[in-house]
């Protein structure tokens, strides 16, 4: 069962770690673009020196390191984007365009590498964000091709430029589509994913929760005892059990019937989590036996707990389920002896609960006062 918890995490996005991996996929293709495009400056397609393209890409690194400091910083957590994948996008794309401006008729292969970085939004961008990114880019090629022709119409054939821009439209709108469909499968995946991780936890807590009373089931209880006792053989640890059982309860359902029963049940049940530290640990035997584990303390500490809990079921008012509804708790306590099987902690912790039941029960018995049975008095 843990396992299968653990796999659905691990399944579900994260989406600072997906924040993280968008801005290493954005440094690659950034690293891509720097290398294509010295490539063709040691072919002789640009029209910039090695001055100028170490200018423009220190402009451009300059962006990608901004971004990549917001990121891993989590500068963007509160956003409803963190891994930031338009900025990453519109930022990749002034690069290209910037680039194969300065480039000869080899201006598409550069311009492509747009697709790479539409690819990685996919995952992120909805319909709009992919529609924005496009017509960015169909609109900043142009321009491109535009300006570079005004600058240099003798070196270029703008028919031939004007059908790659067209087949480089052309291609954006099926990216689009595409990406709408990936975006769609992610946000389904990751809320799947969360179904499925809810789901696993509820299911734990069937297995280890009582269902009326929220409280630990005689199972899970025994593994918590066999954890215990392990800590408490392997060093400076102890544990203590209290044996509670709630006071002629039978009378209960059989004068007010079972659901004030149920409702008393539960009652008790916030009340011993109350009085309990985090630490420790209430759980249901079954009917109106519980048992609470008290992690770190001795018996006399225990047993101050325990008085606690008792007077608080004693003074708690019942009276919205009946005027004449009262009830009270017998209490048995045994501390764990390093060594020893749980089963004689148990015994030795129901011999006290019995104590205090023969004493007139609404008690509190410890082995000490076991020890001598005559001192146990009624409560005033």
């Amino acid at each position: 069962m843990i396992q299968d918890m653990q796999e659905a995490r691990r399944l579900a996005l994260d989406d600072q770690r997906l924040a993280r991996r968008h801005s290493l996929t954005a440094v690659a293709i950034s690293l891509l673009h720097a290398m294509v495009c010295v490539f063709y400056l040691r072919a002789g397609y640009f029209t910039l020196d090695g001055a100028g393209l170490a200018g423009l890409f220190a402009v451009i690194w300059l962006g990608n390191l901004t971004l990549v400091a917001i990121v891993l910083t989590r500068g963007s957590v509160r956003l409803r984007d963190p891994s930031l994948s338009l900025y990453w996008n519109l930022w990749l794309t002034i690069g290209f365009m910037l680039s194969a401006y300065y480039m000869d008729e080899h201006r598409i292969s550069v311009v492509m590498l747009f697709f790479a970085a539409m690819l990685l939004a996919s995952f992120r961008q909805s319909l709009p964000g992919l529609i924005l990114l496009s017509v960015a880019a169909m609109g900043g090629y142009l321009l491109v091709i535009i300006l570079a022709w005004q600058a240099r119409s003798v070196s270029m054939n703008l028919t031939l430029e004007l059908l790659q821009w067209l087949i480089f439209c052309m291609t954006a709108v099926s990216f689009v589509v595409t990406g709408v469909g990936i975006n769609a499968l992610r946000t389904n995946l990751t809320a799947k994913n969360r179904q499925l991780s809810s789901a696993l936890v509820q299911v734990r807590d069937m297995a280890i929760r009582d269902e009326l009373t929220g409280l630990f089931n005689r199972r899970h209880i025994m593994d918590v005892l066999a954890q215990q006792q392990a800590l408490a053989d392997s060093g400076e640890y102890c544990f203590t059990l209290c044996f509670v059982d709630l006071d002629h309860f039978k009378r209960i359902n059989d004068t007010f019937g079972h659901t004030a029963g149920d409702q008393v049940l539960q009652r008790f049940a916030v009340m011993a989590q109350r009085c309990l530290r985090e630490a420790d640990y209430t759980g249901r035997l079954g009917g109106e036996e519980f048992v609470l584990v008290l992690t770190q303390s001795d018996a006399p500490s225990a047993a101050r707990v325990a008085e606690r809990l008792r007077q608080a079921v004693a003074g708690e008012d019942f009276s919205d389920l009946d005027p004449a509804l009262r009830t009270s708790i017998s209490i048995g306590i045994a501390q764990y002896r390093p060594g020893e099987p749980l089963d004689a902690t148990l015994a030795r912790a129901d011999r006290c609960l019995y104590q205090a039941k023969l004493a007139g029960r609404d008690q509190v018995v410890t082995e000490a006062v076991l020890a001598h049975p005559e001192k146990v008095l009624a409560p005033e």
